[in-house]
Order: structure tokens, then sequence, then C-alpha cells
């Protein structure tokens, strides 16, 4: 920068009185250089900063509102479109229109009209088709219209009119080196400025061929620093250089390196700048750092809005009407803390369960409908209630439902509706009314993405009144609104600075960090863009820059801003790509870096990698000192009067070395206090099913869980675009028809037949489905349509099974209950002791011989049934434990009951019987199994299942951790001889 302020200085002291014009890219450039300026003592007098654009606006008064991308982009998307319904389009015919295209489009054009071209005068000769030509040419005049009917005007008609109206100034001009210039910009500074012109010089780069010039861009060189040569290593003859190079092993590592050394050398923050290659993953990365070490960070480009809290409410309020409205969706916004209701509405974990045990699922009207028959509900009970306690707490229940039907109401007001159309303007409407009114703001971030977003959507509701279906409004304006940057800030003293390596060659900062520097990131590829090609361009010419040259100039570019750091630079490298899971190689950048600082001239990339020190995760969070001291082999680093303060630790601790043994314990489900409570034969209170004897019995480990620690997993009624009825929700559904049917039947007193009781059946299915919907709305006509018709089909199955097994008998009972709603349990008596037993049968069957056969419907797969096995290792027990405790419970004799059925009359299930003859042998061996599991439940001996594919479906893996074990360990533990319960659980396994 030396060489730069002796340039400013001496056209400030030669033209002290004269009006001066510091002309740059960005404000930041200019401030950065006056700011040096003035740290050298001296004062910028009549010294002004501007841009191109602020001299074209100074020249010129717009009456028309301004073309932003947003509405440039917005307005090519409608005529990109239109172009392709009316068949208008012989190139793009067939892209399919995104909004990422229509960006592309807007980028395209406004390069195009920059460079002077109109729809009149570029030629269709000029592109690599007649075709393409073509398409370019209407699309250029269908902008150029939409332009003037909606009276705005873009950066073409601010050059033009100022190229006519501009006139020359008597005033200094100093450009920075290597400014940005159209071609219209370079008309109309010829216009404007004299031919003295004062070029700020920066160090020169060696080696490497310089950008495209003109005379108002043109790259200004000041004296050399040792980083000028890096690309010209056999001409510096002072081998010392400031300059540090390591790698890490992810883009989080490398910034904490950075952050780390920063606080090693205590370094002041505003002394320092971190530079990335690629803003992608650096930026995020460094904001959540920021957050976590309270962090002064300024960030030139901003972050990502979908970072603040507005814009995680945006994507949360788009998710949630994508699915529905669904329960799930919304309870995530709850949980994140992305909803400001003030202090009236109840707290969110009240809130979430209120809506978890409401059963709404989704759609809007759901909502309103489950809150004013829980309303309903609560008002009769609290009209009822006597009991002071209970009827304070109904009283709270009833105001905290009241409040959220109320707030909801006003909520699906503001948003549209579940539809298949909608127009995009109501969509976007309804958004901005949620941000208004519900963002919740705890930064000047949030306030500036509340702020921002409010802002874009006004921009563009004029133009947004087109019919879109709901997924394409949804995908637009995840475009319009979440690729958003917010918060960008220039350098401010006190504060850490965060920059692309593009816009820091005026950052005069004495530390100097760099990331990115893979072979993948930098310099980055030189691809073509297909809208317009580097042919294309050449032809066009007119300054249109060529893509191929972007790898140079982003090169050229990065060591221009070495050359001019005057103090310590330290590059770094990622060595591993998470997304992609392999290793990265440095680029060759660093390589020459390398090659500088070590002085080998000669050194290649395993020289290099051999060579990179290794350095240790710095530790800035408490978070990272626990994860290196809890993931190092030797856990014994941590001390232990330290763990006496963190008992939970010591105690999981020693969990996870008690669950490495190869002997059963406490930790693997073994209990050693009174078991007295949870033993069936012991407390008459407790009555077991057969679901849960077929737990115990595939898992006792699930069963210790969900019965012993009720530990259940959340059922939550979700949202799938594919599909209407879960298989709980089709099962339930199914099992009502059928039993309608038979009851309809019975009034009937006719046996099932296809050709008569087709249409009855249908009728039912059709009537109960019509229910199901009031309930269980589908997310759409087309996925009703096919589960209706695969539900019809199951009927049909059905209806045939039934025709042809009528001859053996006829339905006796339907859903036949015991120990449940009230009614006496049935009892079942083994050589230990009686257990009680509920349960409800789906149908019980009078054979013509006058014996029973139970049926049970079953809706799924027939995965695990077959012919041969009776007991599958006790997983399959229903068809005993329900023969024994029906006899009990009609006073039947033993036997009576001969048979037990599983029917899958589904489309899964192909319509197979799977029939277990209930002989003695059979009983014998059930109440055996019985007697094992019960024996697991007394002495608490709870073991882990001894085939991992019981794990398949379970819903409690995360808690269980049985993937932790190997195999080895787990048959050890199976083995053990001192464990009564677990060698009664193998004893199950023997039964097939």
């Amino acid at each position: 920068m030396k060489s730069l302020i002796e340039a400013l200085h001496h056209t400030c002291q030669t033209n002290l009185l004269k009006e001066k014009i510091l002309l740059v890219d960005s404000y930041s450039n200019g401030e950065q250089v006056i700011s040096q300026y003035m740290k050298e003592g001296y004062h910028a007098i009549n010294l002004k900063i501007k841009t191109i654009r602020d001299l074209a606006l100074a020249s010129v008064e717009l009456h028309h509102e301004y073309c932003t991308p947003a509405i440039g982009s917005h307005l090519l998307y409608k005529l990109l479109k239109n172009l392709k319904v009316e068949q208008q389009l012989q190139y793009f015919h067939e892209l399919e229109v995104t909004p990422a295209l229509s960006y592309g489009m807007f980028e395209i054009i406004q390069e195009l009209r920059l460079a002077g071209y109109t729809s009149e005068t570029i030629n269709e000769s000029q592109f690599v088709t007649k075709a393409k030509g073509h398409d370019m040419v209407h699309i250029l005049k269908g902008y150029e219209m939409l332009l003037h009917e909606n009276k705005l005007k873009d950066d073409y008609h601010l050059y033009h009119e100022a190229i006519q109206r501009g006139n020359r100034l008597d005033c200094i001009y100093i450009l920075q080196s290597n400014l940005s210039v159209t071609y219209l910009q370079e008309q109309f500074l010829k216009k404007i400025i004299s031919e003295h012109i004062v070029h700020l010089p920066l160090a020169p780069v060696y080696g490497v061929a310089k950008p495209q010039q003109t005379n108002f861009s043109r790259i200004s060189e000041g004296a050399a620093t040792p980083l000028s040569y890096i690309y010209q290593l056999q001409a510096l003859e002072d081998q010392r250089v400031n300059l540090n190079l390591f790698s890490s092993k992810t883009e989080e590592q490398e910034l904490k390196q950075m952050i780390g050394q920063i606080g090693k050398k205590k370094l002041k923050f505003d002394d320092c700048v971190i530079l990335y290659s690629q803003s992608n993953p650096y930026l995020t990365t460094m904001y959540h750092l920021k957050e976590a070490y309270h962090l002064p960070v300024t960030f030139s480009e901003g972050i990502p809005i979908k970072l603040t809290r507005p814009g995680k409410l945006v994507t949360g309020l788009l998710q949630w009407i994508k699915e529905g409205y669904s329960v799930s969706a919304f309870i995530h916004l709850l949980q994140e803390g992305l909803i400001d209701v003030g202090e009236e509405g109840p707290a969110k974990t009240r809130w979430t369960t209120l809506l978890r045990k409401l059963n709404i699922g989704w759609n809007e009207g759901r909502y309103l409908i489950q809150l004013q028959n829980e309303l309903r509900n609560v008002e009769g009970k609290l009209h009822q209630e006597h009991d002071a306690q209970k009827h304070e707490y109904l009283s709270q229940l009833r105001h905290d439902l009241s409040w959220l039907l109320e707030w909801y109401q006003a909520v699906f007001a503001k948003l549209p509706h579940s539809s298949i159309e909608l127009t995009y303007r109501e969509l976007l409407l309804g958004l901005q009314q949620m941000i208004r009114d519900f963002s919740r703001i705890s930064s000047s971030y949030d306030q500036g993405a509340k702020e921002q977003l409010l802002e874009q959507i006004d921009r563009i509701l004029s133009y947004s009144n087109e019919m879109v279906t709901l997924n394409e409004g949804i995908y637009r304006t995840e475009e319009l609104l979440l690729q958003l940057q917010v918060g960008a800030s220039r350098p401010k003293p006190g504060h850490l600075h965060i920059s692309s390596f593009k816009n820091a060659a005026y950052l005069a900062r004495e530390h100097v960090f760099i990331v990115g520097l893979d072979n993948r990131r930098f310099p980055g590829g030189s691809g073509e863009n297909p809208l317009l090609l580097d042919l294309e361009r050449k032809k066009l010419g007119n300054m249109i820059p060529l893509l191929q040259e972007n790898s140079k100039d982003k090169l050229y570019e990065m060591l221009q801003v070495l050359a001019s750091s005057s103090g310590h630079v330290t590059m770094s490298y990622c060595q591993f790509d998470v997304n992609e899971n392999r290793a990265t190689s440095p680029s060759h950048l660093f390589l020459q870096c390398y090659r500088l600082q070590s002085g080998w001239h000669q050194a290649d990339f395993k020289k290099l990698k051999r060579s990179l020190p290794s350095l240790d995760e710095d530790i800035i969070l408490a978070r990272d000192w626990w994860i290196q001291k809890l993931t190092s082999a030797n856990q014994k680093v941590l001390e232990q009067s330290l763990l006496k303060n963190y008992e939970h630790i010591s105690l999981g601790i020693k969990a996870d070395e008690e669950r490495m043994k190869s002997a059963f314990t406490i930790f693997d489900g073994k209990i050693i206090s009174d078991t007295t409570m949870l033993d069936p034969r012991k407390n008459k209170e407790k009555t077991i099913s057969a679901g849960k004897l077929e737990m115990l019995a595939t898992c006792p480990y699930s069963y210790f869980l969900q019965e012993v620690l009720k530990i259940k997993p959340l059922e939550e009624t979700g949202f799938s675009i594919d599909r209407w009825l879960d298989p709980p929700t089709r099962g339930t559904l199914l099992h009502e028809i059928f039993e309608t049917f038979y009851r309809k039947l019975q009034d009937l007193n006719e046996r099932p037949s296809v050709e008569k009781h087709h249409t009855l059946i249908h009728d039912i299915a059709l009537n109960s489905l019509a229910t199901m919907k009031e309930t269980v709305p589908p997310p759409s006509e087309k996925v009703e349509l096919q589960e209706t018709a695969e539900i019809l089909e199951s009927c049909e199955t059905f209806l045939k099974i039934e025709e042809e097994n009528s001859i053996h008998g006829v339905p006796k009972f339907f859903e036949y209950s015991f120990g449940v709603d009230g009614i006496e349990p049935a009892m079942i008596t083994l050589p230990s002791g009686t257990i009680h037993v509920s349960g409800k049968i789906d149908r019980v069957d009078l054979q013509n011989d006058e014996t029973y056969h139970i049926i049970d419907y079953k809706t799924g797969s027939t995965w695990g049934y077959d012919g041969h096995t009776i007991f599958r290792g006790g997983r399959q027990l229903q068809h005993m434990l329900y023969t024994l405790a029906i006899e009990n419970h009609l006073s039947l004799d033993e036997g009576v009951v001969q048979k037990s059925s599983y029917l899958f009359p589904t489309k899964k299930g192909l319509g197979q019987v799977f029939e277990r003859e209930q002989e003695e042998s059979i009983r014998t061996n059930g109440r055996d199994i019985l007697e094992n599991l019960l024996t697991v439940i007394e002495h608490g001996h709870f073991t882990m299942t001894d085939d991992e594919n019981d794990c398949r479906y379970c819903q409690l893996k995360d808690v269980c951790r049985r993937s932790t074990y190997d195999k080895e360990q787990m048959e050890l533990i199976h083995q053990d001889h001192e464990a009564t319960g677990v060698r009664r659980f193998k004893g199950v396994r023997a039964y097939d």
C-alpha cells in the first residue's frame, strides 16, 4: 500500500483545493484507501468516494422504478414460461423453466445490454446456431417490452441516458487499479472524464499474465514486495518472507487454527483479516464459530439469510405449507424458537404437547376442528368437575386451547390454503405477514434479515398476480428469499474481518489469513455458460468477459492481494472433502508459496505434503476440550478430581466401560432390585398382552425400556406427499370395514358371496374412507385415488377368501375383548401361577363341528410367517395365547378352540392364510415358553436380542445402542451361566 499512499498524497497535495473523485468498484475499497491514507497522518480534503454508477445517477433523473435482479429474474421467469407454452422457442424449448434459469438468463441479458446490445442491434448470426440467435432476440425483445409495460428501467437505460446527458466535469479522477468497467460504462466515462487520470498503483505481480485492460481499468504497478515473485522465484533476491503454511482435516479445523493463532500470538482483531477462496462453507462455519465464541466479527459479503432466525422462519413456514401444514413441521418451528408470540401464548413445550395429543396430523382445517372438539370436551368436563385442583387445571387448559384456536384462525387467514393452485401474490403476502408479526429478533443480523425479507417481497408483489401451483410457488419463493445475504459490513475497529479474496486488495491489515487453497476450490474451473458461450462472447465483443479466463483472473487477483500485503501471511487448505468423501490436494498456488517459503524451487506436491506441519487442533470451546478428552484412547487423561464435579460424565464413562465387558450387568438390562410388581404372577393388578409377551420374546431389553422404564417413541401422524394412511391407520380401517361387513351379513342372515355382496363391502369401504378423510386428510387427490383402489382391492381379496371358507362355519364374535375397557381379563394357569391376560380378538368363528376358530387380520406383509414355523423363537405367541385366553373367558372346555389363523387379505399379503392347529403339543410348548418369559421378568434379566435382524424396525435403536457391541461380546453375554433369566430367554429361542 506504500506506493498507493504516496501516489494519492502527491495528487492531493498538488491539487489541494480542487475536487477529487476516487473512483472505485465499491465504497468499501474507497473507505479502506482513505483510512490508510489518514493513518499515515494525511488529510483527505475535497476527496470523494464514487462508483461509476454514482456518476451516472448524478447525470440523469430516472423517473421509473429500477429493475432489480429480483424483479428482472421474476419477469423473465414469466416470459420464458409464456414463450415455451406458446412454442416460440426454437433452441431453448426443451429446457425446464426454473427460477435458477431465469436468474441466469437475467445476468446474460444484463451483460448483453451493458455491452450496448438491444433486440434491434443484436444479430442472430453472432450465436452458434440461428435457432439460438432467434431465441435470444425474442427473449431480449420480450424483456424490453416487459420493462416498458411495467415502467421499469435497468442499467442499460441508466448509462445510455447518462452518455447522452453527461458533461465533462472539472475535477481530478483517481482510479483504483484494475477497475471493473463494462462497454457502456466505458463510453460514459469517456464522455465525462478528461484525459488526465491518476491510477493508484498496487504491488506488481510477476510471472503471470495480466487481465485484459482498458484506459480506465489499467493495472498500475508500484514497488515490488517479496510476494510479488511467487511465480517468478528465480528473480527474487531476498528469500525472507513472512509466510506460514499448514493444512487441516476439515474447514472448521482450518478456521479454528486461524482463530487459535490469533489468540496464541495475542494479535489484535482489527489487525487481522481472514480471506476465503469460496464462501461455502467458510461463511457459514465462521458465523457458527463467531456465535459460539462470541467473537467480534464483520463479514464483507454478509452471511446467508438462512442462518438468521427470520430466514429459518421462512424456511420452516415453506416446509410447513409444503407438508400440508403438518404438525411435525410446525413443532420443528416451535422447538427451534422461531415463532415469537410474546407472553400471551402457552410455553412451547406445552404447545407441543397439546398439538401431539390432538391427533391433527396435517391440513389447516384439522387444526381448527380438533381444537374446537377438544375445547368443547374440556368445557364439558369443567362444568362437572368439583375438585378445586382439577378444576384449576381444566380452566388453564381451556384458556390455552382457546388461545391456540384464535391464533391458528388468524394464521390460516393469512397463509394460503393447501390447494393445488393459487396466486403467487397470495403466497408472498401470507409469508410477509408471518415474518412481520412473528419473527423472533435477538441480534442485528435477525433485524436486518427481517427488514430485507419484507423489502424483497414488497419489490415483487406488484408483479406477482399469476397463478402458480403450490410447489412451484414454494420453489420460486425459496429462490427469491433464501439466497439473500444479510449483514454485509466494512471492516470495523476491534473486529476480525472476514472477506472473499476478491474484495481484499485494499484491506491493509497486518495479519492476513487465507483459507480454502485446495485445488478443488482455487482457482476453480473455467467452465463456460451454455446460455452465452465464449465463442459467442468473442463474436459479440464490446468487452463482454470470456469465462475461460476466469481461473487466470482469479489467480492474478489472489497474487495481487498477496503482493500487496505488508505484514504476515498464513495460508491453509483442507485435506478432505466431507461431501464427496475423498481426499483433496493443495492448489498449485499453495505449492508455489511453499517453494518460495522453503527456498526449494523444484519441490513437488509429495515433498510439500510431507513437510507441512501437523498442528494439534486448538481448544477454543469447552466442547472442543471435552471431545478431545472423551475420544482419547486413554480416558485416564480425565483427572478424577475434575470428574467429581461432573458426576453425569463419570457415571457415563463407568457405564461405557461396564458395557464393554463380556458378563451380563446392570448396564445391559439386569435389574438387581425387587421385581415383584413387574411379575404378573405375583402382582395380580398387572395384566399382560400377547403383544407385550411377543416383545419380551423378541428382545427382552426392548421390553425393559418400554414396560419397565416407560420409554416410548414419539408417535406423530407424519405427513408424506406420497402417502395418505400409515400402516397402523390402514390396518385399523380394514379391521373396521371387515367387522362392519360381517355384522351386516349377520343382520341379513347371509353368508359371504362375491356375486351378492361385492357392492355391499365396496359401499362400506367407501363410507369408512370418507369418515377417515375427515380425520386424516389425503395429501392429494392422486394419492387418495391410489390408496382407495388398494383398500377396495383388499376388500375384494377378503371377500373371495371368506366365500371360500364360509362352508366351514360362521362368525360368532367380532373384536372379542378381555382385560380392556373395564372387561374382566382372561386367566391362564401355569405351573408357577396364574396370569391375567388382556387382548382383543378380531374374529372368532364357530365351525360346523361345534369347535372354534380364531382369526386375526394382518394388513402388512407376510414376512416372518410360513406354514411350518409355529412360535418362531417366541416371536409368534398370539395364536396360542388367544386360544388359552378365550377358552377361559368363555368357560369353554380345553381343546374346543382347534385352530388359530393369521389372515393376510391385502395386496402385500396376497390373501394368504397361515393356520396354527392348537393341538396338545403346541399348548404344552406354549405354556413352557410363557414360563420361561415370566422367569425373565422374575429375575429382571432383560438381555438384548440375540438376532440383529430383530432391530430392523425397532424405534429405540438410538437408546439401546446394540450396534456398539461386537458379535463375540454379545455371544458371551448370552452364555452367562449365572444369569437365570438369560438362560431361560435362550430356552425360548429353541421353540420354532
